[in-house]
């Protein structure tokens, strides 16, 4: 079993906040930094329950949630080569197979074992998947919820939402006006803010991708994970993830993380070339709504992920980004614009691979959504 009680820190001043947090940021008014683990994680093998399938394997290594966690299934997301004729090493984690069809349905489900008080009503600002996995736990155990979603969202989005149930707020002027909406909501009494962006668990929870990786692939990592990149919070994840491993000296060198974004809107990009400037970079519209975040919150920990394992930022445009849905399509893949991002930037990523490096792209939310 992990060493109990589990810790957090804040990343800013350092303040210690016990397991689980009564609210998603630092609890200092002062503050109100992000939360992160006070230690990593070491991965322990001998905990993984293997009568088990999908994320909750991995129970005993993620911080203490109830013995009987309110699940739908979420995680266990195969492992597919791109092309099964070929004798390439390019693989696919398939997340949009996870219950709601996007691989936010970690984070909901682990974030909706955490929450203590029966009359809390949960929310969270999203574009929109997010808001569908929090939806749907929030049905599963009962809850109310009340989701914030940009006006313009898709609408296969927005239904998603209503049919669990959960109150859907409209509001107009992008994500950063969205995210303003919900925390000024969440200083009420009764509320608990399920930030998908500041909640310390959506990103451990991201962990169990990357400890999935490693059993799928024989217990050995792959040289490069790409995936699209917008609040981070699954790109922090599989960092602290592949880091527990490494840790643990299951494996010697961690993934190159690439995070792809989306040409229109690539605040990450501006970050790693120390042209970012908090609060004022200016996005583009996107088809890739997922990631059509212009200042997101935790971008220098997004850039340290990067950094930190010797990764790339990537840019694609929204022609490629359409050339690659239909391409995967024809391969079986139906994905979302954003989902498409990982599969555009092949061709950016050739120049930097070794002979026989292999290749993981995690394809995050279901063409459904968007269509």
């Amino acid at each position: 079993m992990p060493v109990k009680p589990f810790k957090l820190r804040c990343r800013f001043c350092n303040q210690p906040v016990d397991w689980p947090p009564q609210q998603p940021r630092c609890p200092r008014p002062v503050c109100r930094g992000p939360l992160q683990p006070k230690r990593n994680i070491v991965f322990d093998a001998t905990l993984i329950e293997p009568a088990l399938t999908g994320m909750w394997r991995y129970r005993h290594l993620l911080p203490p949630v109830p013995d009987t966690p309110i699940s739908l299934g979420e995680g266990g997301t195969p492992l597919l080569p791109l092309h099964p004729r070929d004798n390439c090493l390019i693989y696919v984690k398939d997340e949009t197979l996870n219950p709601t069809g996007s691989f936010k349905d970690r984070g909901a489900a682990f974030l909706i074992n955490t929450i203590q008080g029966d009359d809390k009503i949960v929310i969270d600002d999203s574009s929109g998947n997010a808001g569908a996995a929090l939806a749907a736990y929030a049905a599963r155990c009962g809850r109310a919820a009340r989701i914030f979603i940009p006006a313009e969202a898709p609408e296969g989005k927005k239904r998603q939402i209503r049919r669990f149930g959960a109150e859907l707020m409209l509001v107009t002027g992008g994500r950063d006006a969205v995210a303003r909406a919900a925390d000024a909501f969440s200083r009420q009494p009764n509320v608990f803010y399920a930030s998908h962006v500041w909640h310390p668990g959506y990103a451990l929870a991201m962990q169990t991708i990357a400890w999935e990786m490693w059993e799928q692939l024989g217990r050995r990592v792959p040289e490069w994970v790409v995936l699209p990149v917008g609040n981070g919070s699954l790109l922090r994840g599989l960092r602290w993830g592949f880091r527990s491993l490494q840790k643990a000296r299951h494996i010697q060198q961690l993934p190159r993380l690439v995070a792809v974004q989306a040409a229109a809107c690539a605040p990450l990009l501006a970050r790693s070339q120390n042209d970012y400037h908090a609060g004022s970079f200016t996005g583009a519209p996107t088809i890739a709504d997922g990631v059509a975040i212009s200042n997101p919150p935790l971008i220098d920990a997004m850039w340290a992920a990067v950094r930190k394992t010797n990764g790339l930022v990537v840019t694609v445009s929204e022609q490629e980004i359409e050339r690659a849905q239909t391409e995967l399509t024809r391969s079986g893949f139906w994905v979302e614009p954003t989902a498409a991002l990982p599969y555009a930037a092949l061709p950016y990523i050739q120049p930097h691979l070794s002979p026989n490096d292999a290749i993981v792209l995690i394809f995050t939310g279901h063409g459904l959504k968007a269509a």
